[in-house]
């Protein structure tokens, strides 16, 4: 078997074994430690049909970066999976402190041992933002020279305030703006309304509300008013007229058909209904 990219292979199981097990895990990691766990609460599944499904999987992770799969047998000790290639076959490996073996397995746990922290970090970071749904996720850009290692950097190139990282190398940007988290776009209307500064991520959200595609509007609107707040922002609207003033009292201009994404996004939000 050819040597396979750790990291792009492990986002492949885990979306693989989440569709299996119809759940989506948690993912922890010892402070300043190399290893992350990811763990499937409340399942129960069977050994043969877990090997059929992700022994090559595994074993091509495991070439680069340790990795093992942890479970609950009936007995309540703990059952340590291994897949591994030794002279071109498979050993599939099955490891308790008994030694009994076992058909069966509630809870599932990967235990994966990086090499180094400065590739559990961005890996880290990488599983516990990513938007499972979309298979996506949105980092911050110290972590795009892991995602190109891992061939998973989607974009953008440059101009965006977060890169992106998955599977697809074709994500739409309609899935770049699901991955993004409440905090996230409370970053992004900030990056905004503080320094003026005009990411890609507001090409995409006005495309998205011109075409009336636009999910979890509500969020969007909820992290533009927290931001509002934030930086002491004095909204006051009559009629189909509005005025934006900022802390130090300064009115702030936006026209509803000017050209720039951000502005025009932020009416929209605003006011669905008056600017048609």
């Amino acid at each position: 078997m050819a040597k396979a990219i750790p990291g792009r292979e492990l986002l492949l199981l885990l979306c693989g074994v989440n569709h299996w097990l119809e759940e989506e895990p948690s993912v922890y990691s010892v402070s300043q430690g190399k290893s992350l766990f990811i763990l499937y609460r409340n399942v129960a599944f069977h050994i043969d049909d877990f090997w059929e499904l992700f022994a090559l999987s595994m074993a091509n992770i495991d070439k680069t970066w340790s990795i093992c799969a942890l479970g609950t047998a009936q007995n309540q000790e703990t059952v340590r999976l291994l897949s591994q290639e030794k002279d071109g076959s498979l050993s599939l490996i099955q490891q308790s402190l008994s030694g009994k073996s076992t058909s069966s397995l509630e809870t599932l746990c990967f235990q994966v041992d990086c090499p180094d922290q400065e590739t559990s970090d961005p890996l880290y970071s990488l599983l516990t933002s990513i938007n499972w749904r979309v298979g996506l996720a949105a980092l911050d850009w110290k972590d795009a020279d892991f995602l190109r290692q891992q061939k998973l950097f989607i974009g953008p190139d440059p101009g965006g305030f977060y890169c992106y990282g998955g599977t697809e190398s074709d994500g739409s940007f309609g899935d770049c703006l699901l991955s993004l988290n409440f905090m996230q776009k409370i970053a992004l209307w900030n990056a905004f309304l503080k320094d003026g500064f005009e990411p890609i991520e507001f090409e995409w959200l006005a495309e998205e509300i011109a075409e009336d595609t636009l999910s979890n509007r509500m969020e969007w609107e909820l992290a533009l008013y927290q931001v509002m707040e934030q930086l002491h922002f004095r909204l006051i609207n009559q009629e189909k007229a509005f005025e934006l003033f900022d802390a130090s009292g300064r009115r702030l201009y936006f026209g509803a058909d000017g050209r720039k994404a951000a502005a025009w996004s932020l009416l929209k939000i605003l006011f669905p209904l008056n600017y048609q």
